[in-house]
């Protein structure tokens, strides 16, 4: 559920019309993996953004038992021109077998699969983001971006190694209401001494209806190659809506289903978010 991945990550402005871009993919986990479902239409004349809320997610990840994320993530946002920079935090609480590895809940070997608890900061996410190309009749915006999870979270929350990420995403109008979005990515994940962790490809894309400048409505279904041998790719389809409130204030909500074992079964979020 982290965005946060929505993972998910990832993974928030518009420029010239456009949808935000994709937020941090190793964060696919508390969140949907595209900016779009969370800031898209509201931090558009926004040069900061500070947002807070809770995530959750819920499946088996392969385990006979369900591991449980709750999550209370604290995002920051600086627009300075075309570059965007995020810092992402989050308070993680985690019932069960599996540990985030990569924005991706995996099962440690040699754990049991009781489903103990247990609770802390979680991992600090940092990137960046560089609009290339506004959009220009047939051409699409195009914008590059990484990213660096630092690994500030204690064992059994994450894996206690940094990883780091590469993304490229496209947005295109459809119709004056509709926006395309999509991205390609790379992510590199550093691997613990108790077992080896595997690079992969992330990739996300979806559809963003703006009714209103306030408003958005979307969908989006994002993917991460597997990050251990014996799992498969982590594939989710999340649904958003986000809206603001006032000049200072807006909301999101978000849900998210799992397509495969490897995936959250379940999940959601909601954030509250204030412009500068």
């Amino acid at each position: 559920m982290r965005n946060l991945i929505w993972l998910g990550l990832v993974l928030g402005c518009i420029a010239s019309g456009a949808a935000a871009a994709p937020g941090d993919e190793q964060n696919s986990v508390q969140a949907p993996s595209t900016d779009t479902g969370h800031t898209g239409g509201l931090f558009a004349d926004s040069s900061f953004e500070a947002a807070s809320g809770v995530d959750y997610s819920s499946g088996h990840y392969g385990a006979p038992i369900d591991t449980t994320v709750w999550s209370i993530p604290l995002d920051l946002k600086a627009q300075i021109g075309r570059l965007r920079l995020q810092a992402t935090l989050p308070y993680e609480f985690i019932k069960g077998p599996g540990q985030l590895v990569g924005g991706v809940v995996v099962l440690t070997p040699g754990t049991t699969t009781t489903a103990t608890s247990r609770s802390g900061f979680g991992d600090l996410n940092l990137s960046a983001t560089y609009l290339l190309t506004r959009e220009n009749g047939i051409l699409p915006a195009i914008e590059v971006g990484g990213g660096i999870k630092t690994p500030t979270a204690k064992t059994g929350i994450g894996t206690g190694e940094a990883d780091y990420a590469a993304t490229a995403s496209l947005y295109k109008t459809l119709a004056p209401r509709v926006i395309l979005f999509g991205s390609v990515g790379y992510s590199w994940l550093g691997s613990p001494s108790a077992y080896r962790l595997k690079n992969g490809v992330v990739a996300s894309g979806g559809l963003n209806y703006r009714p209103a400048s306030n408003q958005n409505y979307g969908v989006s279904l994002s993917y991460r190659e597997p990050v251990a041998d014996g799992l498969k790719g982590q594939t989710i389809v999340s649904p958003y809506m986000t809206y603001r409130v006032s000049k200072l204030w807006g909301v999101t909500l978000y849900g998210m289903g799992g397509l495969n074992d490897a995936s959250p079964r379940i999940g959601g979020g909601l954030r509250l978010s204030i412009f500068g």
